[in-house]
């Protein structure tokens, strides 16, 4: 399985890094959703966890790039500060999850366990 974590925020990148690779997962990040596009057109991608707000593309265009294109991945989850935008208004543009930041170490790191173990039961 493969993730891609797309976040504008050097420091939370940094994090995610340290956080997957504790982890031992296959995964990849990009700094904006234009870059993550790139990377979703030419690899293989399972699950996909985006910022929101972020320069050049944000994360609803990203998932609109992701749908209209076809793309497989098996999970779109939002990561963001913004607590207005609701879990029902994510899904209705195509999305699974949203998680709020700031989000711990050990609540991403179960969830991800979770949702890796769901797709493989």
């Amino acid at each position: 399985m493969k993730f891609l974590f797309v976040e504008d925020e050097t420091e939370l990148l940094e994090l995610y890094q340290i956080l997957l690779e504790d982890m031992d997962i296959n995964f990849e990040l990009a700094s904006n959703g234009e870059e993550a596009l790139k990377k979703l057109e030419n690899e293989n991608y399972d699950f996909v966890f985006s910022d929101i707000r972020m320069p050049k593309m944000d994360g609803f265009e990203l998932l609109s790039n992701i749908l209209q294109k076809q793309l497989k991945i098996k999970r779109f989850v939002f990561i963001t500060a913004h607590v207005d935008i609701s879990k029902e208004e994510v899904e209705e543009k195509g999305a699974q999850d949203i998680l709020y930041k700031p989000l711990g170490h050990k609540h991403l790191k179960s969830y991800i366990q979770d949702i890796m173990q769901a797709t493989t039961a």
